[in-house]
């Protein structure tokens, strides 16, 4: 008698990108050819000023697997908690949104306006300061009003109802914000890391408890076989893309934006320099926007568990 394959808990944001991925998944068993069963959760996007909801999830052990950014992580390991980043997802940034009509143009537009983020400890959040900080020469999160939402949904209603100036949304919601002509991207903030000086590494990864990590490595293997197999995929044929994507009402410009933004962002392989790349990206926002901002001096060790790719 076969034995079932081994569960693996996974915990997302039903709004989130990553769970395109795990819908495609899913839709061709690619669990099942890699040896093992995806027990998918997706759950609201609201949390704490410290905690995203699937954060939580993954330190009270509901969880296996999440994904998280390197800057949470490593303050979460900081905190005594025991979890490591296993395998990259993508270089995952936001974008500043101001209503169409807006007279802000650039940065200097931003001092004394009220500006919305999901968390001012966000990274995306840390590379605008840090921007506006080297260009500019002053900090938006003290020269702004700036308002935290704790949730991106809640994030995008207070733009759409005129409560904020504007706002950092998730950058795959910048897509369906624009095309409505209602609103325009004034920044991308993957393209803000040119500005300072520094590369594009993977910034947010699939991360496991270490427990987790020493105990199932052949599931976590088979996972990441199965993320980049679906990756692949997805790429390469854009009905399933749109199949995992989709919302109900998205017109097709909706979708082929969303589709380039997913592309440039999402990562299937990850190299030695990422790391090294990205130590140099957390000195240099630090250097900006100061340790406080961060929230920790150092990257702690054992961030990072990350598997090989074969």
């Amino acid at each position: 008698m076969t034995s079932a394959p081994p569960a693996l808990r996974c915990a997302f944001e039903a709004t989130g990108s990553p769970s395109w991925i795990m819908r495609t998944i899913q839709e061709y068993a690619l669990d099942r050819r890699h040896g093992f069963r995806l027990a998918l959760a997706l759950g609201h996007d609201r949390g704490t000023r410290t905690r995203r909801a699937t954060e939580t999830a993954l330190v009270e052990g509901t969880a296996d697997l999440i994904d998280t950014d390197w800057i949470s992580l490593a303050r979460h390991r900081h905190a005594g908690i025991g979890c490591a980043a296993v395998f990259p997802y993508g270089r995952v940034m936001g974008g500043i949104v101001v209503a169409a009509g807006s007279g802000i143009t650039d940065f200097d537009g931003l001092r004394g306006r009220r500006v919305g983020v999901v968390r001012r400890d966000d990274k995306s959040w840390s590379v605008v300061r840090g921007a506006c900080l080297l260009g500019r020469g002053f900090d938006p999160d003290t020269e702004a009003e700036v308002s935290e939402a704790l949730s991106k949904t809640t994030l995008v209603e207070w733009l759409e109802a005129g409560r904020v100036d504007a706002a950092l949304v998730y950058w795959h919601l910048v897509p369906r914000l624009t095309t409505t002509g209602r609103f325009r991207q004034l920044y991308d903030v993957l393209d803000l890391l040119d500005l300072l000086g520094v590369a594009s590494p993977p910034t947010t990864f699939f991360t496991c408890r270490d427990e987790f990590i020493a105990e199932q490595p052949d599931v976590i293997a088979g996972f990441i076989a199965a993320y980049r197999e679906a990756v692949m995929l997805m790429r390469a044929d854009g009905a399933v893309w749109d199949q995992a994507a989709a919302q109900t009402g998205d017109p097709p410009e909706v979708l082929d934006g969303l589709r380039a933004a997913w592309c440039r962002r999402v990562c299937i392989d990850w190299r030695s320099d990422d790391l090294d790349d990205l130590d140099r990206l957390f000195e240099r926002l630090k250097s900006l926007d100061g340790e406080g901002a961060l929230g920790i001096g150092a990257i702690p060790a054992g961030t990072f568990a990350l598997f090989p790719t074969h």
